[in-house]
């Protein structure tokens, strides 16, 4: 009997006839061969775009018949030790590698002409051990990044602000960032690395630094939410007339703006941060909803804050449309350091559409027809990730509305990167269990293992009634794997809500083997009302 071989796959042909090599140089350009050991995130970059594209990180878990994994006893603390030894020579001149990244390199050097395919299989096993031992090297090497201490970190934070890339391979396909979180479950490339990550470069990710004591230091974190407009109403919602595309049916279709008449009220934000300031001694980050604030009032609103010492901002901002031009809908994210404030913007990468069920929920039929799909008239700009690290390997990730839904590039970014809190600010329903925000805030916790805070306006949670349902006072969302979920309601009287996050240190294994005891996670320890007393 004989039989036939099914013929070749198309990942099979593609790698039959590639090497690590012509797949490395396809994302180039880089530096020389040779040089690429001298940078242990290059060495990342390398070996966790091979390893990715083959697969072959699976075997860390499920080695080849007749292999092993980890290769030979002692391995996990033979990889500290030389990684340490590798951050603290690499920048010397002359200085030669350590003989574990050495063995390895030379390795990977031999086989750079071995078909992926072999990889894959697990065939050039040798070639995939040296891959997986040069990733863990490189990661570990990377454990103090984050620290400005030391001379390695200040190279390192040089690229990352240049290039927005701790690689010198080039950023305009991959980037090698710093990474908080991982999780511990299934087998996955991002489940291989503890401290870095590789981001292919489809979303621009800034990689922000702020100057507040680290709340990993001081054990908490204090939040302030506003869930403003307070009050929301049908008119406040209207057809817009910006520039329609050419090939769209205005009897289906149609733009609609959100334009609340009432301006934000800096004299109640200051009121209820003084009271915040009360209950827990200080108040370090403040978030309002999507679209809750105009342009003009930031400045306003920074002033308030920075008078009562907080140091992080995150507002929803919304700028009307004007004549025949979208308007914007954009998070606006304040770092106030020594020289003042930095500010960054990052726009919604998504538009709303409100359909009739939407409508009617929100009882808005005297105001948009609910026979038509209405969207969002907001530009579509190019897709921005902002990541700002807070101290002590606490960062935090923002995100707009339905780019918390949306499963694209930024998600993945997310995941891969692991941010220990995701902000996702609404213009949304009442933030139940049940609905859709918190079902997606429970994918990033489970992985990456974020905590995500969402939030948005008591306005719109009040006008979100549907048939049987009472109104909610359910503004925002706690989810963490380190307390797992909480709904957040804000209690009649009250204009804001105190959050006290803690921070608390967790043991993870990445799939490799390494033990890791100090990977920071934030848990809700107390949820305060803030009630602005009266301002005579």
């Amino acid at each position: 009997m004989i039989v036939e071989r099914a013929p070749l796959d198309r990942v099979e042909a593609d790698e039959a006839g590639r090497s690590l090599r012509s797949y490395f140089d396809s994302f180039a350009p880089a530096p020389a061969w040779n040089d690429l050991v001298d940078w242990p995130p290059d060495v990342f970059a390398v070996a966790n775009l091979v390893l990715d594209h083959t697969e072959s990180y699976r075997f860390v878990v499920a080695p080849p018949r007749g292999r092993r994994w980890p290769p030979f006893p002692g391995w996990s603390e033979q990889v500290r030790a030389e990684a340490r030894k590798w951050r603290e020579t690499c920048l010397c001149p002359d200085a030669r590698v350590p003989p574990l990244v050495r063995r390895s390199w030379a390795a990977v050097t031999r086989g750079r002409d071995v078909p992926l395919a072999k990889l894959r299989s697990g065939e050039a096993w040798e070639l995939v051990a040296a891959l997986l031992t040069l990733h863990a090297l490189a990661d570990e090497a990377c454990a103090e990044v984050s620290s400005p201490s030391s001379p390695f970190a200040a190279r390192a934070g040089e690229l990352l602000r240049v290039r927005g890339s701790l690689s010198r391979v080039s950023p305009l396909r991959v980037r090698i960032v710093p990474k908080t979180n991982f999780s511990p479950r299934g087998i996955t490339i991002r489940s291989l690395s503890r401290h870095l990550a590789l981001c292919y470069e489809a979303v621009d990710v800034r990689w922000r630094g702020g100057n507040a004591a680290a709340p990993s230091e001081r054990g908490d974190y204090e939040i302030v939410l506003l869930p403003w407009p307070l009050s929301v109403h049908a008119h406040d919602f209207r057809p817009s007339r910006p520039a329609a595309l050419e090939n769209m049916d205005l009897d289906r279709f149609g733009f609609f703006e959100f334009a609340p008449d009432d301006p934000l009220d800096l004299g109640l934000v200051g009121a209820l941060l003084d009271e915040a300031q009360e209950q827990a001694g200080r108040v370090d980050a403040v978030v309002l909803p999507e679209a809750s604030v105009e342009p003009g009032a930031l400045a306003g609103l920074e002033r308030t804050l920075a008078q009562r010492g907080a140091t992080f901002l995150i507002a929803g901002v919304r700028e009307q449309p004007r004549r025949s031009r979208n308007g914007r809908n954009y998070l606006h994210f304040g770092v106030l350091g020594e020289t003042g404030w930095s500010r960054f913007e990052q726009d919604k990468h998504h538009r709303w559409c409100l359909d009739d069920g939407q409508i009617r929920q929100y009882h808005l039929t005297r105001s948009l027809d609910p026979r038509k799909l209405w969207w969002e008239a907001i530009d579509v700009r190019e897709r921005t990730l902002h990541v700002v690290d807070v101290g002590g390997r606490i960062t935090t990730a923002p995100l707009v509305c339905e780019d918390l839904a949306s499963l694209d590039e930024v998600a993945d970014l997310v995941r891969r990167m692991g941010p220990s809190l995701v902000v996702a600010v609404l213009l949304d329903g009442p933030q139940l269990a049940a609905r859709w925000p918190c079902r997606y805030a429970s994918v990033l916790a489970d992985d990456p293992g974020s905590a995500v805070l969402t939030l948005t306006s008591y306005g719109m949670a009040a006008r979100c009634r549907p048939p049987g349902r009472r109104r909610s006072r359910v503004i925002a969302h706690w989810n963490s794997p380190a307390d797992g979920l909480h709904e957040l309601a804000l209690a009649p009287r009250a204009q804001g809500v105190l959050l006290s996050a803690r921070v608390e240190a967790a043991t993870a294994w990445t799939a490799d083997g390494r033990r890791h005891e100090d990977v920071p996670r934030l848990a809700l320890a107390q949820v305060r009302q803030l009630h602005a007393r009266s301002r005579a």
